[in-house]
Parts: structure tokens; C-alpha cells; sequence
């Protein structure tokens, strides 16, 4: 699957579903970041151009007959451990291709305003691949670019089959988008993050492991 062409049907798409959502730059250039920062966001609002790049990726993944879109009735029940945030709604889209992995975008609320958490899960039930943005202050605010990144790399992982989920139990989890990946409470009684990645792309992992084969 050319990673260049989705991207740039992606992009088409994102020209629409963004109309009211603009980007903006880093508002800490300089690296500097005020005190009142961490305890505020002036704007949350902005952060819906997250549930907008869903939006152009759920319309390209269907027009291209890759996956059929399916609203979720109870946005909390599909999860496999529920996300750390109320859902307000949940999209499946659910690959055409036996063997590939569901999709699910959650959306969530910053000071309640709609839409503008965006949780990436994958599998039937879902996990968690990644919340964005992960901290919504001002403070924590680097633009918009490197958050629509984080989201296209998840989706991209999924979608090309690239992606891995490990869960040791006991909120010890592993995700691989391919191009790199993040764990959490891995202590040193685990197996090296690298060897576990390695048994569970094998087949072989005595962990739950969350993968599959890549949408077309």
C-alpha cells in the first residue's frame, strides 16, 4: 500500500473536514513556557483539527473500499480496558480484508468541548493506541503539525499492518507503529521491549497481542 498516495487523498480531504479547524505553529518557539501555562487552555476548541484529520481518513479509507464506517452505539463498551477519558462517540471501520484490524476513532472533550480528544484504537475489543493530544495545556502545546503526525503514523501502522500490541497484564503494554515504540510500567522483570516485539511478530508471545494483516 503506497504510503505517498493515501497521504496525499488524505490531504485532499483534510482540505474539507478542516475548513473550521485551522492549524497553527508553535506557540513556545523559543522554548520558553509562562507558569500559568500548565494550569490552562485559552483554546480548546482548536484541538477538533484532530477529530477533522479523522474525519478526511475515515471518508479516503471508504471511498477507496478499503473498510465500511460503523458509528458505535456505546462508545465505552468496545474497549478491551476503557480509555482514561469519557468518550462522547466512536467510529469503527472495519477493514474489507479477512485478517485485517479494525480501526476505531474515539473522540473525547477538552473543558467539554466536543471532539477535541482524539483516541486511536485497534482490534476487536479495541486497545489503546494513542490519545492526542496527550496533555491539552497551554503549556504542552507545540502546534498542530507533530500532533496530525502522532495520528497519520497510528492510522498509517493499522492500515499497512505494520503496527503491534503487547499486554502483559497489569497495565504493562507495548505499542510498535513500526517506526518506533512506546511502553508502559515495561520494569526490568519483563524481557527487553525488543526481544517481546520480536516473539509477538512471530506468533510466539505468551502475552494478549493485538495485530494483523495490512488492509489491501
Amino acid at each position: 500500500m503506497d504510503r505517498v498516495v493515501l497521504s496525499r487523498a488524505v490531504d485532499e480531504e483534510f482540505t474539507v473536514t478542516s475548513a473550521d479547524s485551522p492549524s497553527w505553529v508553535d506557540p513556545h518557539p523559543d522554548g520558553l513556557v509562562r507558569d500559568e501555562e500548565y494550569s490552562r487552555c485559552l483554546d480548546p476548541g482548536k484541538y477538533r483539527i484532530l477529530a477533522a484529520r479523522a474525519d478526511a481518513w475515515a471518508r479516503v479509507l471508504t471511498r477507496l473500499g478499503l473498510a465500511e464506517a460503523e458509528t458505535v452505539a456505546d462508545p465505552a463498551a468496545i474497549w478491551l480496558r476503557e480509555p482514561g477519558v469519557t468518550l462522547s462517540g466512536a467510529v469503527w471501520l472495519r477493514p474489507v480484508r479477512t485478517g485485517a484490524v479494525p480501526l476505531v476513532f474515539g473522540f473525547s472533550a477538552i473543558d467539554e468541548v466536543p471532539r477535541t480528544v482524539l483516541v486511536l484504537g485497534a482490534g476487536e475489543p479495541a486497545v489503546e493506541l494513542e490519545r492526542i493530544p496527550d496533555c491539552g495545556c497551554d503549556a504542552c502545546d507545540d502546534g498542530s503539525a507533530h500532533l496530525l503526525e502522532v495520528v497519520d503514523d497510528v492510522i498509517v501502522a493499522v492500515v499497512t499492518g505494520t503496527f503491534v500490541y503487547v499486554d502483559a497484564g497489569q497495565g504493562r503494554e507495548i505499542v510498535d507503529t513500526g517506526d518506533s515504540w512506546s511502553a508502559s510500567n515495561w520494569g526490568t522483570a519483563l524481557p527487553p521491549v525488543e526481544e517481546v516485539l520480536a516473539t509477538a511478530r512471530a506468533g510466539r508471545s505468551p502475552y494478549r497481542v493485538v495485530r494483523g494483516s495490512a488492509w489491501r
